[in-house]
């Protein structure tokens, strides 16, 4: 009797010392309160009035009533708009300058100086997740996360994967293929893109991005409109190249996505296990009802799609891109009747001036999408894509772009409705009160 009494009396002081660890860490863990908001959650067009607690780096509790929390750092919302923070789902942090440029000037610690103003400038405009398609992003990804600076979480593709003569192939005429001849480029060995012919090679980039930390593949099956060297309309990559990336990818628990405009290279990067098609400019109605058909993302840059040619465009180069413009509405309006699940990309790249369009998407977008439409594109539905990449997914802790309990605190308090005017959005330093990522706040003008 006295044995069972002294072993009852050890579990109750194991309980109590374990509870009172937990209790301790729990008080130790920051925790805010926002409280008097309209709620815009990711999913729904309602906006509910009420209340978030924050507990650490996630969304612990939602309620209409006010929370009583001794020591928490308190916001007041006055009334205004949260909303998930927004998910750019293409751009390229890493290609700072034009390419002949990042091949012959920029050293690789120039790019990740760069590159790190670039993403801090990034989550200032409210996008407090990006995914890069392709580039020597992956360092910068990094370094965010070990807190060398501020920026978004980086969903990084690492080096962008094409063939000779493919989109963002950098080699000038001067250098051959290092199978005739030449050797890899500069802005090659420093991760920005792998030109790849043939099976083992595909393997080989496909598999070193990954080892590197990419979460996910970029392919190129066309051409592109700034390349030099490729032609818009090639069908980039043989079949058994594109099942190798393919096999690579689900073995890694992720995906690809590819640069494509044309019906046949969107079509066959699916038969192969696509998940996203960036940009699709020139896609029929086939090809679109195809996507549909196989629950395939749709990335579309509005402003770039729209806008004049750049003044420093070659002949062949602004021809592709009035091509492509061509085709951009017709494919927007047969995505919208295929109800294409479509996400927020800005891909503006190469200058200083260029990377501060990123917020004149929103203008942009406005003549083609309703503010709800687009709203959802750049928080759920960039949230989904994100989870894609699966187990190579870095933050598994919650989902991306909702607001929702166990959801991230990426979170953002606007100065206006975006529900009735998207186009306030575009001006960030003026209208976003309140920028928050992973519980931490980055932005607080709110009285």
């Amino acid at each position: 009797m006295e044995k069972t009494s002294i072993w009852t009396l050890f579990l109750t002081l194991c309980t109590t010392i374990a509870w009172t660890l937990s209790y301790a860490q729990e008080r130790e863990t920051p925790q805010v309160v926002i409280s008097n908001v309209r709620i815009f959650d990711g999913v729904s067009e309602e906006l509910v009035k009420g209340n978030l607690l924050i507990t650490g780096n996630l969304i612990s509790k939602i309620s209409t009533e006010a929370f009583d929390v001794p020591d928490a750092t308190l916001i007041d919302g006055g009334g205004r708009v949260l909303t998930p923070g927004f998910i750019d789902a293409h751009t390229h942090i890493s290609l700072i300058a034009p390419f002949d440029q990042l091949e012959n000037e920029y050293s690789a610690i120039y790019v990740g100086a760069a590159g790190g103003q670039m993403v801090e400038n990034m989550l200032m405009r409210g996008f407090t997740s990006v995914r890069d398609a392709g580039g020597a992003s992956i360092g910068i990804q990094r370094a965010i996360d070990d807190g060398w600076f501020n920026g978004p979480r980086v969903f990084s593709s690492g080096a962008f994967i094409t063939q000779t003569s493919g989109h963002l192939d950098m080699r000038d005429r001067t250098n051959a293929h290092s199978h005739v001849g030449g050797e890899h480029s500069y802005a090659e060995k420093i991760g920005h893109y792998a030109a790849v012919d043939g099976e083992a090679e595909m393997l080989a980039a496909a598999r070193q991005n990954f080892r590197d930390g990419a979460t996910q593949l970029k392919l190129a099956t066309n051409g592109g409109i700034s390349a030099v060297y490729s032609p818009l309309d090639i069908d980039q990559f043989t079949d058994t190249e594109l099942a190798a990336a393919g096999f690579v990818a689900e073995s890694f628990g992720s995906y690809f996505m590819v640069h494509a405009y044309y019906d046949n290279a969107v079509s066959r990067a699916i038969d192969f296990g696509a998940k996203s098609i960036e940009h699709g400019h020139l896609m029929t109605e086939k090809v679109i009802k195809k996507m549909a058909e196989n629950n395939v993302y749709l990335v579309v840059e509005a402003l770039m799609s729209t806008s004049e040619a750049p003044p420093s465009f070659t002949a062949d180069q602004r021809e592709k891109f009035e091509l492509a413009k061509s085709g951009f509405a017709p494919m927007i309006e047969l995505a919208k009747k295929h109800k294409l699940k479509i996400a927020f990309g800005s891909d503006v790249f190469l200058t200083k001036e260029a990377y501060a369009l990123q917020s004149q998407e929103w203008v942009a977008r406005s003549k083609l999408f309703t503010p709800f439409e687009n709203l959802v594109q750049t928080t759920s539905i960039g949230g989904e894509i994100l989870a894609l990449s699966g187990p190579r997914n870095r933050y598994r802790e919650g989902p991306l772009g909702v607001i929702k309990e166990g959801a991230y605190a990426d979170i953002l308090i606007v100065d206006g409705n975006p529900l009735a005017d998207i186009t306030i959005l575009a001006d960030p330093d003026k209208n976003l009160s309140l920028i928050m990522k992973d519980g931490k706040i980055y932005k607080n003008t709110l009285k």
